[in-house]
């Protein structure tokens, strides 16, 4: 399907810049609320409105296997790897997190060329990956220097991990019968994966009206009304538009605007090895976004966003 250029760039400044603020957003909304809780509330939410649009748009019968994927998507995407991703913004600083996180774009393109889908990258495209990934190391290889926490090391091995069961998620869903419509579809995994982290912060530390701040607040409603309802229609949309490989550069790019945000609102270490890996990383990004596919892309599966936000 060909679509405006306009509306396909639009779409990735959207994905680029939105999760890239969200690192910055979850790290606020952390401080003083339960991390487990900050993630299962903005996706619980945030799909309980999906649903609730997809079900006026398009009254198609909800069989039971629908529901048995989207639990099996939404506990990858959202209840390991945010859950994960969230545990650990208390621990490196949001910059760090996101640089992990673009490991997204790697671990997908290894995942579509051992399937042998359609969109799998071409060797420039997997060149590019390789060169965003050293990108990554330059800046990640002392990962307790620069968090400054003895956890420093288990939160960055638990976001590494995160990354990969997103990248595998990404890549299950185009084998998975979902619902015709996009927004049911998305809405029935925030809805699993959410209420999978809600229930174990319930059996956790549960938050109180007292430890809910003007800051914390505004965070977690700007990490659900717009990191994860804005960004799920710009990814959903370059996703039916775009290979899959692509989108996933905004992995590489979100980092950039974390390190960039981090440094100028909330202090974080911005080094001259910071500024030499995201030239690096932006340089693989544009590599890959200007390469053309070796196929046409078909209708792509709607996996759901925010991968790369910290804690989302």
């Amino acid at each position: 399907m060909t679509a405006p250029l306009w509306r396909i760039a639009l779409s990735f400044s959207a994905i680029y810049l939105i999760w890239g603020s969200t690192f910055l957003a979850t790290r606020f909304a952390v401080e003083v609320l339960p991390p487990f809780f900050v993630a299962g509330f903005r996706f619980f939410a945030a799909g309980l409105i999906l649903f609730l649009i997809g079900r006026i748009r398009c009254r198609e019968r909800l069989r039971r296997d629908h529901w048995i994927n989207a639990a099996r998507l939404g506990l990858l995407f959202f209840f390991f790897c945010h859950g994960a991703v969230s545990w650990a913004a208390r621990h490196v600083p949001s910059g760090v997190a996101a640089l992990l996180m673009a490991s997204i774009a790697l671990w997908t393109a290894v995942g579509e060329r051992l399937l042998q889908t359609q969109t799998r990258p071409g060797r420039r495209v997997l060149l590019s990956l390789a060169g965003g990934f050293t990108g990554l190391a330059v800046l990640v290889l002392q990962p307790e220097a620069l968090a400054g926490s003895t956890q420093a090391r288990a939160a960055s091995l638990a976001v590494l991990v995160g990354a990969l069961t997103w990248a595998a998620a990404t890549v299950m869903a185009s084998r998975t019968e979902r619902p015709r419509s996009s927004f049911t579809s998305a809405g029935m995994q925030m809805l699993c994966g959410g209420g999978a982290l809600l229930l174990v912060s319930a059996m956790g530390q549960r938050p109180s009206l007292g430890m809910i701040t003007p800051v914390a607040a505004g965070a977690l409603g700007y990490l659900t009304l717009v990191g994860a309802l804005v960004g799920f229609l710009s990814y959903t949309y370059l996703l039916e538009h775009v290979p899959p490989t692509k989108v996933a550069t905004y992995a590489y790019v979100n980092p950039v605007v974390a390190l960039l945000l981090g440094w100028a609102v909330a202090g974080e270490i911005l080094t001259p090895r910071s500024l030499i890996a995201s030239l690096i990383v932006l340089a693989a990004v544009a590599s890959i976004v200007l390469s053309r596919p070796a196929t046409a892309p078909q209708r792509q599966p709607l996996p759901l966003p925010l991968p790369s936000e910290q804690g989302a």
